[in-house]
């Protein structure tokens, strides 16, 4: 169901920074939001669906920045269940083309319950640290980039360093040239498609910031010359740092290699989000989604993510601001993120309250109700439809499933 719904009695969130509005209504109308006001300023017209949130959180959904999901039906089963954890939408680094059909298929409605994705292309030198579209030298980067364009990228993404994932690499070896990187970044944005990088370390942190890339993501070894030029040259930082997380540290016990890397690396990272949070740069909610299967269920990842965040020094509403507004801000998604009028009806009602302890959300009971798009899509509760009492108004709740319709 996507009528007009009313969320009531809650303490609401709305993404922006803005102090929490306590028992807020917030009205929902044709998928986006159409306002939140305070119970004195509203009379509920006959047809709209009330939900009760006395008691709870409402605050928007959560964006994921940085994932690897791409059409198969196990990517299916991914978004799925990010919806449960109260992911709304998931920006996949690797969709590639496939990534772009299931993309296209959500959007379309025709593949239900699924978070929202948005599908990025990978382009990328020979023996590089992501592949997909394999191009080197300028000129073939520019061919690449039009055909991830012509396929339907939403954004662009390579690599400036190398990382921990393979046993034939280090962090430090550098990916793409400076001249390689300035081709890319100018064919992309050519196209009016943002540029996210995967850089670790110098001297591909500095390539990347010189190219004039969108995104910088993980920067495990990031060091204060790279903070200062991303905050000069107004980029995003996503820091990722999940990744070297004392719990991601022991999840590839098949990988040993990672460790060696990884934990050196682990408080270099944090201080350089430290760093980042203190001079101001606009830092961006990615957590290298979903994870390895030995530690992380489905959805952890983003969720550790904010309380890593919290721990090196942002408040839990800077936190949640940074996945809900200065993430799609970051990925030029001007119609997603805080439940302000006009945006999409993308939100979540949780039991407790994040801004006293951002762990509440890494618990799945706590996400009550989830609804993107202004439809109900996951709920965790005998949420019925409190519908007020009028003599020309039924009272009986009606009787669905929010995943009827939905692709096995």
């Amino acid at each position: 169901m996507t009528g007009p719904k009313a969320i009531v009695n809650g303490r609401v969130i709305d993404g922006t920074g803005a102090a929490p509005i306590d028992d807020g209504v917030v009205l929902i109308r044709d998928g986006r939001v159409e306002a939140i006001v305070t119970p004195d300023e509203v009379d509920l017209p006959a047809d709209v669906e009330v939900i009760d949130a006395s008691g709870r959180t409402v605050m928007p959904g959560l964006v994921e920045g940085h994932a690897h999901v791409g059409g198969t039906t196990a990517a299916q089963q991914v978004l799925r269940l990010s919806l449960q954890r109260g992911i709304t939408t998931v920006c996949s680094v690797s969709a590639n083309a496939a990534g772009i059909a299931l993309r296209d298929g959500i959007e379309a409605r025709q593949v239900r319950g699924c978070a929202r994705l948005i599908a990025g292309c990978v382009v990328s030198p020979t023996f590089g640290h992501v592949r997909y579209r394999t191009a080197d030298g300028p000129w073939e980067v520019r061919k690449a980039v039009r055909e991830m364009v012509q396929l339907g990228a939403d954004f662009i993404k390579t690599a400036a360093s190398g990382g921990f994932w393979g046993a034939d690499e280090v962090c430090s070896v550098r990916n793409y040239t400076p001249e390689e990187l300035d081709a890319l970044v100018d064919e992309a944005h050519a196209w009016f498609r943002p540029v996210v990088v995967h850089a670790h370390t110098q001297p591909g942190l500095n390539n990347a910031i010189a190219a004039g890339v969108d995104q910088i993501h993980h920067g495990a070894f990031i060091d204060e010359e790279a903070v200062r030029g991303i905050l000069d040259a107004d980029l995003w930082y996503m820091p990722t740092l999940r990744v070297t997380s004392d719990r991601n540290i022991g999840a590839w016990p098949e990988r040993p290699w990672m460790e060696a890397e990884m934990r050196p690396a682990q408080p270099v990272h944090r201080e350089g989000v430290r760093l980042a949070h203190e001079l101001g740069v606009k830092i961006a909610v990615g957590s290298d989604y979903p994870s390895s299967k030995h530690e992380w269920e489905i959805g952890d990842a983003c969720i550790w993510e904010l309380m890593e965040l919290v721990q090196a020094g942002l408040t839990p509403m800077e936190a949640i601001v940074a996945s809900v507004k200065t993430t799609p801000e970051a990925y030029r998604l001007e119609d997603i993120g805080p439940l302000v009028p006009g945006n999409r009806a993308d939100l979540i009602i949780v039991d407790g309250d994040p801004l006293a302890d951002i762990g509440v959300l890494y618990d799945q009971r706590n996400i009550k109700l989830t609804i993107k798009d202004g439809a109900v899509e996951s709920a965790d509760i005998d949420y019925a439809w409190h519908y007020r009492i009028r003599e020309d108004q039924p009272t009986d709740r009606p009787q669905y499933d929010p995943l009827e319709g939905a692709e096995d």
